[in-house]
């Protein structure tokens, strides 16, 4: 089996646990408002032009909502996306709806939710000419307002401007399938190891922006990490303990130290683990 598709940039690996499980009404409930399983979400890549119609025969693709940066104001979230011009735009938590608003003529909207102080797990969806589309993946916020798109069996991907050569997240599943993205500077060829083996290279994109799938398992317990090249030389402390059965909902987050680690059920019904690193690098 092998990864589901990532962006340009990462390497491919072996899948994440996809595993079927009974799921609860509130995962449910997440899964059918933020799931990528759309086969429009397949088609192309979050964020792309609707391609023009070619002869007479309509191309009926349509780009999913895209979330493009979240911030915290006077004590709400607010959510910045792009769309269909006209579509409503809807925003849900497990247990309901958090908000909607309506696309402008440039397909730009902005949705505002009360901010909890806690980590908050979304799904984002549109509603365009009677067609519901779902964006590509879950939009976790984190106590400090950070925004970071959840993608089962691929990367997170943290929604910053380009930061100094670091880490940002790291991805696993319950059979030791991982990815880790980060940033560096644009175009910069990158090596990852794992305990001083090779387990992955690629190179940033044009944003400075690297997700790397693993090309190995990676055993449960701490590791240590490295990713070097061309101006970049990240050296740190991995978590790949697995999670523990989710019981009271579709995901679970913890502060540890500055980062943050959710636990959190894949549309598949199978559980994934993302760490979504503070500038303060976990010791080596």
């Amino acid at each position: 089996m092998k990864m589901e598709a990532s962006p340009p940039q990462d390497s491919r690996s072996r899948s994440f646990d996809q595993t079927v499980r009974p799921k609860q009404r509130s995962f449910e409930i997440l899964a059918i408002l933020a799931c990528c399983a759309l086969s429009a979400c397949s088609r192309a890549p979050a964020g792309a032009p609707t391609p023009a119609a070619k002869g007479n025969a309509e191309v009926d693709y349509q780009a999913p909502p895209q979330v493009t940066s979240v911030r915290i104001v006077a004590g709400q979230v607010e959510i910045f996306g792009a769309s269909t011009a006209g579509a409503v735009v809807r925003l849900a938590r497990p247990d309901g709806p958090a908000g909607q608003a309506t696309a402008n003529a440039s397909g730009r909207w902005v949705i505002n939710t009360p901010a909890s102080g806690q980590a908050q797990l979304y799904g984002v969806s549109e509603v365009t000419a009677g067609r519901t589309l779902q964006s590509s993946g879950y939009l976790l916020v984190t106590p400090d307002g950070l925004g970071v798109v959840l993608r089962a069996g691929a990367g997170a991907l943290v929604l910053s401007q380009p930061e100094p050569s670091r880490v940002t997240a790291f991805d696993i599943d319950r059979q030791g399938g991982a990815v880790v993205s980060g940033f560096g500077p644009p175009g910069t060829r990158i090596s990852i190891r794992v305990d001083g083996d090779k387990l992955g290279e690629g190179r940033t994109d044009a944003g400075g922006r690297f997700v790397l799938a693993l090309t190995g398992p990676v055993n449960p317990g701490r590791h240590s990490l490295k990713v070097f090249g061309e101006a970049i030389d990240v050296a740190m402390t991995i978590d790949a303990s697995r999670a523990s059965a989710l019981t009271s909902g579709p995901y679970r987050a913890a502060m540890v130290g500055p980062h943050l680690r959710v636990d959190w059920m894949t549309p598949g019904g199978g559980e994934q683990t993302t760490w979504v690193y503070g500038q303060e690098i976990p010791a080596k």
